[in-house]
C-alpha cells in the first residue's frame, strides 16, 4: 500500500502529464504511459483519475462515446505549487512522451468513429474535426456489428483520404 506522499506524486504526476500534452486526452493515452512505466497499476490510476475528477482538479469530458481528461485551473495551480515532488527523472520520461504522442493523440481528438446498437440496426459515426468544429460529419445504417467495427477502424486509420475522396467526388462536375 502507497504511503500518502506516493498518492500524492502518483495524482501530481498524472497531472502533470495533462498538463504537458494540453489537449484532452485520452484514458488509453494515461494508462499506456502510467502502467508501462510502472508508475501506478490499473486500478490505482482509475481510483486516482475518479479522485482528482471529484475534487475539480482534472476535468473529465465525455463528448462523442469518449472519454477524455484535461486539467482544470485549481489543478494547474495545485501542480506549481508541489510540481518539485515530481522526481525529475519521472519529468523527463512524461516530456519524451509527450513529444513523441502529441501528434497523434491530437490526431485522435479530430476523427470520430462510434457506433451504436438499436434493435439488430447499427447506426456508425463518422466525423472528422479540425480545433472542434466539424470538417465533415456521417452516419451510416449498417447491417452487422462487425460491418459497423470495419467501418469504424477503417476510418479511424485513414479518414483524411476518405474525406478528400468525398470532397473530390462531389466536386467533380462530370458531364454526361
Amino acid at each position: 500500500m502507497k504511503n500518502s506522499s506516493q498518492l500524492a506524486e502518483s495524482k501530481l504526476i498524472i497531472m502533470y502529464m495533462l498538463y504537458k500534452v494540453n489537449l484532452p486526452m485520452s484514458l488509453s493515452y494515461i494508462q499506456e504511459f502510467a502502467l508501462a512505466s510502472e508508475y501506478m497499476d490499473y486500478f490505482s490510476l482509475s481510483n486516482y483519475l475518479s479522485e482528482l475528477a471529484e475534487s475539480e482538479y482534472i476535468i473529465k469530458n465525455i463528448e462523442h462515446n469518449k472519454t477524455t481528461y484535461t486539467i482544470s485551473k485549481k489543478g494547474y495551480k495545485t501542480l506549481h505549487l508541489f510540481e518539485n515532488l515530481i522526481p525529475s527523472t519521472t519529468k523527463e520520461k512524461i516530456n519524451k512522451y509527450v513529444a513523441i504522442n502529441k501528434n497523434q493523440i491530437k490526431k485522435d481528438l479530430d476523427i470520430v468513429a462510434n457506433f451504436t446498437e438499436n434493435n439488430n440496426e447499427y447506426t456508425v459515426k463518422c466525423a472528422v474535426y479540425e480545433n472542434k468544429t466539424p470538417l465533415m460529419e456521417l452516419s451510416l445504417k449498417v447491417a452487422s456489428k462487425k460491418y459497423a467495427n470495419t467501418i469504424c477502424d477503417n476510418w479511424k486509420k485513414d479518414a483524411s483520404k476518405y474525406y478528400l475522396s468525398f470532397i473530390k467526388s462531389l466536386l467533380t462536375n462530370e458531364e454526361k
